[in-house]
């Protein structure tokens, strides 16, 4: 420290600093952090959130002069060789990047935002097989017998659907597994369990969580879903004229049917139905989810991702997968409400029999081919329910309808407003309505 000033001037501007940080007051915090930096030339810290903050303003070359700064003192600093690689990917230098966030992996095996990044990254090189690495991993930290966090809340709360939904899971399991005992005596216990519990996600008592045991929500059984030899996704001589319908209008919004080959749907439907990876119940009510690195990633999802790309070439070849999921409705009329997606172009296909489907010639998507004005910063559904409402209203004349069909395919912009249309399916295991997305690029591509 400098001799004409004090170790609490420090203490107190890093405080200021910090917390115009916390409350988006850059310029300030800035300050703040430049005054401390005046006290203590070079800390480390400091300099890091320096470049944290020139990351934020859009100024990643100026972010890695801080952190190189920051790693010329102290090199094994992981948070600034994370945020260095973070900025090096915002700069499109993705092999940096790459190399960044793999040192990262180095220096703490266990970083899972730096596996989580390797895996979409690899993607977008084209290398399935390393990315899998990376998914398998951030898959391991979060359910696997080493994870990172034992009492996070998704191992620690759960709701009676979500409950429910498992144990009917280990039912059909223990139909087609050689350990029927095991999966009937699960089963019996998240019954057990689900009768004392309501619809809203509650912390589990411990008397609870020993009775479901210590593998809750965690990879209990994974089936196998590996690459096909042949093709995924099914030839599509119509490619060019769905190219075509989808650039004809404003805004692009187009379905067809047999998005899979045969082989590709039985394996995807035989991997969603008897692989525990339905972790997530309280993204959205009446729901449980899969994402890439929380499950959903296997061989066969990422071959469909690439093929898909392939057969769209003048659509998503320049807009590598930025992220996946699969929603499951546990009831029969359980419904995704209106929202856009963070991405340039969303993929949507079904893969639950059609003959699940209650209502046909409804229970798909609706899609408002209208887009919202660009000055419109949503805040989110809640916050803008009623101004989403009436802009839907308004355009209710151009929103394209798309009936449920199991292995159509629902091909749109991924800022437009849409929504699911009106399920009612069949309640039983099997027939659960399952939709899968594909998010390709990013919003501002």
């Amino acid at each position: 420290m400098s001799s004409t000033r004090t170790e609490d001037e420090f203490n107190s501007l890093v405080a200021a600093a910090v917390a115009h940080h916390e409350a988006g007051r850059l310029f300030d915090a800035e300050a703040a952090y430049r005054a401390a930096l005046a006290i203590s030339p070079g800390h480390a810290a400091v300099t890091l959130n320096l470049g944290v903050i020139a990351a934020a303003q859009g100024k990643p070359d100026a972010a890695i002069v801080c952190f190189d700064d920051v790693l010329a003192r102290e090199p094994g600093y992981v948070l600034a060789h994370y945020n260095r690689a973070a900025a090096l990917e915002a700069l499109g230098r993705t092999h940096d990047a790459i190399k960044g966030y793999s040192r990262v992996c180095t220096l703490e095996p266990g970083h899972y935002d730096a596996h989580r990044v390797l895996g979409f990254l690899w993607l977008s090189e084209g290398e399935r097989g390393r990315a899998l690495d990376h998914f398998a991993r951030t898959y391991e930290l979060r359910r696997g017998e080493d994870r990172l966090h034992g009492e996070a809340r998704s191992l620690t709360y759960a709701t009676r659907s979500k409950l429910l939904h498992d144990a009917q899971q280990f039912r059909f399991l223990s139909e087609r597994r050689r350990d029927r005992q095991r999966f009937d005596a699960l089963a019996h216990a998240y019954e057990a369990v689900a009768g004392d519990l309501p619809e809203r996600p509650v912390k589990l008592s411990a008397r609870q969580l020993d009775a479901l045991g210590n593998n809750y929500n965690t990879a209990i059984h994974i089936c196998d879903a590996p690459e096909l030899d042949d093709s995924a996704v099914s030839a599509r001589p119509d490619a060019e004229s769905l190219t075509r319908r989808f650039r004809k209008g404003p805004t692009g919004a187009v379905y067809f049917d047999d998005l899979l080959t045969p082989r590709a749907l039985l394996g995807l439907k035989r991997y969603l139905l008897e692989s525990t990876i339905w972790h997530d119940f309280s993204h959205i009510g009446g729901f449980v989810a899969s994402y890439l690195e929380d499950g959903l990633a296997c061989p066969l999802v990422l071959q469909i991702a690439d093929e898909l790309r392939a057969a769209f070439p003048d659509l998503l070849h320049g807009h590598p997968l930025s992220q996946a999921w699969a929603f499951k409705g546990l009831q029969a009329a359980s419904a995704v409400d209106v929202h856009a997606d963070d991405a340039a172009i969303s993929v949507n296909f079904w893969v639950t029999p059609t003959s699940a489907n209650l209502d046909p010639g409804r229970g798909g998507l609706a899609v408002c081919r209208v887009p919202p004005p660009r000055d419109w910063k949503l805040r989110g559904y809640e916050a803008d329910r009623d101004r989403i409402v009436a802009f839907l209203e308004q355009n209710a004349a151009d929103t394209l309808i798309v009936p449920y069909r199991d292995n159509r395919a629902v091909l749109f912009e991924s800022r437009l407003f849409h929504y699911s249309d009106a399920p009612r399916f069949s309640s039983t295991y099997e027939n659960h309505r399952i939709n899968l997305t594909f998010l390709f690029g990013h919003h501002d591509d």
